[in-house]
């Protein structure tokens, strides 16, 4: 066997074994107090739970009673192994949450070694940039809570232009960064959230539900613009540099093929990777709101109220989404063409 081969199997193994220790032994790095559920018993009469546990981080027992509801919406069942996150209330004690670490740090941890076992050094510089990103969308929204003046849409459109930047650069390295590429996907997102910002202002956000937003504690309307801003970056990039890089390749495989046939090209190309990405944009925003859907229907909501409450939000996401990747097709084209007429003029003098 390779000894690469052997590497990524050791990674793989060695990414489970650290997360089950983290998830067995971090509790006594939490200020909170962990419990682990010994015994459980649920009384259907009473709507009572009794949950039985010791502690990890301290020293004795401790029994828990707990209102219990048969949808396991804001009270699930926990089951013997669970730990559990404490806090001290009154005499007795609240669950906050159940403790799972160690089972994020194995999601975060095969997730990274599968981007490094697919793309290799090229993944490597990926995940660099989403981590750049990710830091630098903190920031940002740090800046936005100790500066309530200064608008969260403005300061996350200075976001979008610098998160393309990091993830063209991480990705191609600072010296190939393509301006063609960049000036793409910063129009088709400023174009697409600039079309949906105008049809929201015109209908007065006639069937926009902010309800599912309900637990935010600033300004319900700026996040979500804020969101459908940073949502458009994505698919717009992957089809501008898709479309870009194809129609270079050709170029270099045939030096004779004029503008007209590149462009033929190009079309052909966006008619097979638009569609298919607006469906998983379409696909991957309906998803997180599923759970809600089937958990309000069950409950005796009607379909009507029940999808405008949950997926009128999820489809405005998508539609804007949708439509920067719809945009990124022309401006690619166009970016591709400027680019070629200025070659020939270089060539030309």
């Amino acid at each position: 066997m390779r000894k690469k081969q052997l590497g990524f199997l050791i990674a793989f193994a060695g990414i489970f074994l650290i997360g089950l220790l983290i998830q067995s032994r971090s509790s006594v790095f939490y200020s909170d107090t962990v419990m682990r559920v010994e015994e459980t018993t649920i009384d259907q009469e009473s709507q009572q739970q009794i949950i039985k546990g010791k502690l990890l981080n301290g020293t004795g027992a401790v029994t828990i009673h707990q209102t219990y509801y048969k949808n396991e919406s804001t009270a699930p069942a926990y089951q013997k192994g669970d730990q559990l996150i404490l806090q001290e209330q009154g005499n007795g004690w609240q669950i906050l949450s159940v403790k799972r670490d160690g089972y994020v740090f194995i999601l975060l941890g095969l997730f990274v070694w599968i981007v490094v076992l697919i793309s290799g050094k090229k993944g490597i510089q990926a995940l660099i940039g989403l981590g750049f990103n990710s830091l630098l969308l903190v920031l940002f929204l740090w800046i936005n809570q100790k500066n309530r003046n200064l608008p969260l849409p403005f300061l996350l459109s200075i976001y979008t232009v610098l998160a393309v930047l990091i993830a063209m650069g991480t990705s191609y390295g600072i010296k190939k960064l393509d301006l063609r590429k960049i000036v793409g996907t910063l129009l088709s997102v400023f174009a697409a959230f600039l079309i949906c910002l105008i049809v929201l202002n015109g209908l007065n956000d006639q069937g926009i539900r902010y309800e599912e937003m309900q637990f935010l504690t600033r300004p319900y309307r700026s996040v979500f613009l804020s969101g459908l801003l940073i949502g458009a970056i994505g698919a717009s990039m992957d089809n501008i540099v898709t479309i870009i890089s194809s129609l270079d390749e050709i170029r270099t495989q045939n030096q004779q093929l004029s503008v007209k046939n590149l462009i033929h090209s190009g079309q052909e190309i966006a008619q097979d990777t638009a569609s298919s990405m607006i469906n998983v944009l379409l696909f991957a925003y309906l998803s997180g709101a599923i759970p809600s859907f089937i958990f309000y229907h069950a409950n005796g909501w009607n379909f009507t109220d029940n999808f405008s409450l949950h997926l009128s939000l999820e489809i405005v996401r998508a539609l804007c989404g949708g439509f920067a990747i719809v945009l990124s097709v022309p401006i690619a084209l166009g970016a591709f063409i400027f680019a070629e007429k200025l070659k020939k003029r270089e060539d030309l003098s």
